[in-house]
């Protein structure tokens, strides 16, 4: 009888810790990176690493500034996956073209010729302007020297003013990031591909 008591008794006690738990806030729209619509090229391979960024900018939350600079998360609106993977996808995307060389991720465990290494400065909203900004070094696969940096900067702004049409305009601004990333990959590699070493 006691242990009828104490187990209706513990099960009660945890009913009342669950129901005190805040309910997981849902987004109410996840947004990902339309398909690149530009693909090129290579003639050689290219190891495409995820791109480095804050902790802010690097997860699913999307960031706004706001007039006083204070950078705020913008509410029921989430990446799909964090907004660096979704770049380091879209590149892979960009670099699928017809030629001999291939885009490849670390995790294949394959090597390349050369090798993309990417930060992500901004990536965040200013009202209705999604805004982008990301440098590139493209560095030999095998020595790691560097070759060759760039430093690219894009907007696109919303359609609209909610939430929704702001988090569309940011991942347009991130698709041309990466597409002008792809095309100076695409061009340094080709133009260097079968050069030979000095």
């Amino acid at each position: 009888m006691i242990r009828v008591l104490m187990t209706g008794l513990a099960a009660c006690s945890l009913a009342a810790c669950v129901s005190v738990l805040p309910e997981p806030k849902v987004p109410q729209g996840l947004y990902r990176f339309a398909p690149m619509e530009t693909t090129y090229d290579l003639d050689a391979s290219v190891l495409i690493r995820e791109p480095d960024a804050s902790r802010l900018v690097a997860g699913r939350a999307i960031a706004a500034e706001d007039s006083r600079g204070a950078l705020r998360l913008v509410p029921n609106v989430e990446w799909t996956d964090s907004s660096t993977r979704l770049m380091q996808m879209a590149m892979l995307d960009a670099l699928q073209g017809q030629g001999a060389g291939k885009a490849i991720a670390p995790e294949t465990g394959a090597s390349a010729p050369y090798e993309l290494s990417w930060q992500v400065t901004d990536f965040t909203l200013s009202g209705t302007t999604g805004r982008c900004r990301v440098r590139a070094t493209l560095m030999d696969g095998g020595s790691r020297d560097v070759l060759d940096q760039i430093v690219v900067s894009n907007s696109a702004s919303a359609n609209g003013g909610s939430n929704a049409d702001r988090a569309k305009a940011l991942g347009e601004a991130g698709r041309a990031c990466v597409n002008d990333v792809a095309a100076f990959v695409s061009q340094y590699i080709n133009v260097h591909a079968d050069a030979p070493e000095a």
